[in-house]
């Protein structure tokens, strides 16, 4: 290891030092704790302070370590014993005379007797005996005072060594937790600045860290505002570090103001003239925290350098994912939007020409064709291109197209080629997770045309699948077969239900409802109840009937709340609320009842992301 890193290395491990006091229970190092030592631990832990105090002067009279007196100096304070701890600390601190924190302590016990000059006294001494030039006693020594309290002499102590004894790394991690500990945000920030003003990167973590704190117990975002002002003070006070402008657009997307990160983004990069790789990186940023608008400015900006531009295709190629997931993750949906991506697609498609990276596009483009605009047959023939002679896709992108394939001959009601297709997917992808994801459509395909007990078999082994969601996925299939053929002989009600859902798949949407309808009065005492009510909902969601599907999704939270639906219903309410009627507290209540009525859901981490950011939490 180089001098350098190995003295920026030892610097990062004395600046987060922390002000930490003995806990009970901890004994000497390398040994295991006594019966003893435990006994004295409990009762010091109840503040059975006389009871503790018996049993540490034994522990201490055999191993005099500082954790037995650390232990029993705290129990002689608490009993007001003011002649033994003094006494313990001179006998102490005989043992250990560079410690300083004896001094403390002893100054400490006057405080507690009421003897506040001699407490003084005490405290000089240590500040007068301090080695300023060495870093170690002089952070223990700030530590001692803060655990006793003595917040403002544990700033004095690291000041006056700064000052008298010129260093590299002058504690300004210190000084910035104990300024923030006595509320003095204005100094804190200081020492921040000053820090990475002189240190660069090396602390840059902990001060985020430090920032993601101040933030989060920052609702009015007052302090968010210091931070701001004192980013942007630096930046104009010394423009060419880079490191502030970086921290304010770090700042900006935590807040979620990607508005004003795309705006500093943009201005730093035309005066480095950087091609646009700073507003990349943010348009991606941007995308995956569902920020479409902002994410496609910034794109476009880099687009409109020019091919020439060594991210225009990136660019373009990012972009037009980012629209294709904005489109397709949305309940609701124009026309026009959706002939918009497709020109988008398309357009975007022929620029790339034949590069590995182009089927993720025609993927995108050919579903799209497929699933929303009625196109199945230009969707096939566009896959059937991709890997068609001459093209040479590798293994995995070949079988991915061709998984797409077996769903589009699925949508057309080609059920025998599309199950073939999904047979090959799974056989040249066995020890792969799309092999898993063949196998499980293919299970899927065989409960649309009835065939349960085949189905039941794969679902069976696809729930121990290596892929959490698809295993999720299985489980779930496999339930809802299993629980409803259990007392239906016949299976005629299934076989129905299975029906409408391959109805739905295949876009056939009236149908799939009137035969929901029609089972809801032939088979009145279906244990399907709560699957049709959301199958219905979720029909409702898609026709953009937002308030026909929240009853439905109600009677499911009232009659079925405790069956597999009850969380998938509470989710698509809390979404609608949300996204659609616009009532983000209603949503937020919805979300937080997920969480705390159905810990195991699968939904509970989408839940908390989205309370939290409703709530107008930090990015995390």
């Amino acid at each position: 290891m180089h001098l350098k890193n190995f003295v920026v290395m030892l610097l990062l491990l004395l600046a987060t030092t922390t002000f930490v006091a003995a806990q009970p229970g901890e004994g000497p190092a390398d040994q295991a704790p006594s019966t003893e030592e435990q006994l004295a631990g409990q009762f010091y832990s109840e503040g059975a302070w006389e009871k503790a105090a018996d049993l540490y002067e034994k522990l201490y009279e055999k191993t005099p370590v500082n954790f037995y007196y650390s232990q029993l100096i705290n129990c002689y304070i608490n009993l007001k014993e003011v002649k033994l701890a003094e006494k313990l600390v001179s006998k102490h601190s005989r043992r250990n005379p560079r410690q300083l924190s004896y001094l403390v302590d002893l100054g400490y016990i006057f405080l507690q007797s009421q003897e506040p000059d001699k407490a003084k006294k005490q405290f000089e001494k240590a500040l007068k005996e301090m080695e300023r030039g060495d870093d170690r006693q002089v952070i223990d020594l700030a530590n001692a005072f803060e655990s006793r309290g003595q917040t403002e002499l544990a700033i004095r102590t690291l000041l006056e060594a700064r000052k008298s004894v010129p260093r590299p790394y002058p504690f300004n991690l210190e000084l910035a937790a104990l300024y923030g500990r006595r509320g003095d945000t204005s100094n804190m920030l200081q020492e921040y600045m000053e820090l990475l003003g002189t240190q660069g990167y090396n602390y840059l973590e902990p001060i985020q860290q430090s920032f993601q704190d101040l933030m989060a117990a920052d609702p009015a975002g007052e302090k968010t505002e210091l931070i701001r002002q004192a980013l942007l003070k630096e930046i104009q006070r010394v423009p060419d570090n880079l490191l502030f402008s970086d921290l304010l657009v770090w700042i900006y997307v935590q807040k979620r103001d990607f508005e004003s990160a795309f705006f500093q983004t943009k201005a730093l990069d035309k005066r480095l003239k950087e091609n646009g790789k700073r507003v990349f990186d943010l348009g991606r940023t941007c995308i995956g925290n569902d920020e479409y608008e902002t994410g496609r400015k910034a794109f476009l900006y880099v687009i409109e350098k020019g091919p020439s531009a060594g991210l225009y295709l990136p660019a373009r190629m990012e972009l037009s994912l980012a629209m294709y997931r904005k489109v397709t993750t949305s309940i609701a949906y124009t026309p026009e939007e959706l002939s918009e991506l497709k020109l988008m697609l398309e357009a975007t498609l022929t620029e790339l020409g034949n590069t590995e990276q182009a089927y993720l596009l025609a993927l995108r483009l050919a579903h799209l064709k497929a699933f929303y605009l009625n196109q199945q047959a230009d969707a096939l023939a566009l896959l059937e291109k991709v890997i068609g002679p001459g093209n040479g896709l590798p293994l995995r992108p070949l079988n991915e197209v061709k998984l797409e394939i077996a769903d589009i001959q699925l949508l057309m009601g080609d059920i025998w080629e599309s199950t073939l297709t999904y047979s090959q997917v799974e056989k040249a992808m066995k020890m792969d997770t799309l092999g898993q994801e063949a196998k499980f459509r293919n299970s899927r395909l065989a409960y649309y045309k009835g065939e349960f007990d085949w189905a039941k078999a794969q679902l069976d082994v696809l729930k121990a699948a290596t892929s959490k969601l698809i295993a999720n996925d299985a489980l779930e299939l496999r339930l809802l077969i299993g629980d409803n053929t259990a007392f239906d002989s016949t299976g005629d009600a299934v076989r129905r239900f299975a029906l409408a859902d391959l109805w739905y798949y295949q876009n056939k949407i009236m149908q799939a409802y009137s035969t929901l309808d029609s089972l809801e009065v032939q088979f009145p005492e279906s244990s399907l109840g709560d699957e049709i009510l959301y199958r219905k909902a979720r029909i409702k969601m898609r026709q953009g009937n937002y308030s026909d599907a929240i009853p439905l999704l109600e009677k499911i939270l009232f009659s079925f709340r405790d069956d597999i639906l009850a969380d998938n219903a509470l989710m698509m309410l809390a979404e609608i609320n949300e996204q659609h009627l616009k009532k983000p507290e209603k949503a937020m209540e919805l979300y937080k009842e997920l969480m705390v009525d159905f810990p195991g859901s699968l939904f509970v981490v989408e839940a908390r992301k989205r309370f939290r950011t409703l709530r107008g939490d930090t990015v995390q």
